[in-house]
């Protein structure tokens, strides 16, 4: 992966009140943690900054460089926004990124084939990847050997679910 490739760190969910204020879902650690990222970028290419105000009802309730009006706002919702990985902070040994994630091949203990990853879903609880057509939670149990320089994943598991990806 290219370092400057673009990476989702949240989605704005809709306006907030009547100075432009933006509902947005983060997917950072944290809500200030979309600030560490400034300027964010946008789909249609626009970069610009972006503060964090307050949390609200689990969204981080921003304003964003050049929106004013409510109008301005409604016109945003659905947009991802994006962060540059290069900007991403270095990790420490055995720690990685879920987007990283995708396109790791993962095997049972044996060495069999089950699939490969697809995508990674975050809805606070637990990550889940998706492998094939099966949703499977993410943690050490499940998945006691990760290796993204090798794009490698190891489960104790022999399948999952009834159809999986065979190579």
């Amino acid at each position: 992966m290219d370092n400057d490739d673009l990476i989702t760190i949240g989605v704005i969910t809709g306006k907030h009140g009547l100075k432009g204020l933006l509902k947005i879902k983060w997917y950072t650690e944290n809500s200030k943690g979309l600030e560490l990222y400034n300027p964010i970028h946008l789909i249609n290419g626009n970069t610009c900054t972006l503060k964090v105000m307050f949390e609200n009802k689990g969204q981080a309730i921003c304003a964003l460089e050049g929106i004013n009006s409510p109008e301005e706002a409604d016109l945003l919702k659905r947009q991802k926004i994006f962060a540059k990985r290069s900007e991403f902070p270095e990790l420490k040994n055995n720690e990685f990124y879920q987007v990283d994630l995708v396109g790791c091949q993962v095997k049972n203990s044996e060495g069999n084939y089950i699939g490969e990853v697809t995508a990674v879903y975050d809805y606070g609880s637990s990550p889940l990847v998706e492998i094939g057509k099966e949703l499977v939670i993410f943690n050490n149990d499940n998945f006691p050997y990760v290796n993204i320089k090798e794009k490698r994943i190891v489960t104790n598991y022999d399948s999952f679910g009834e159809n999986n990806d065979k190579k």
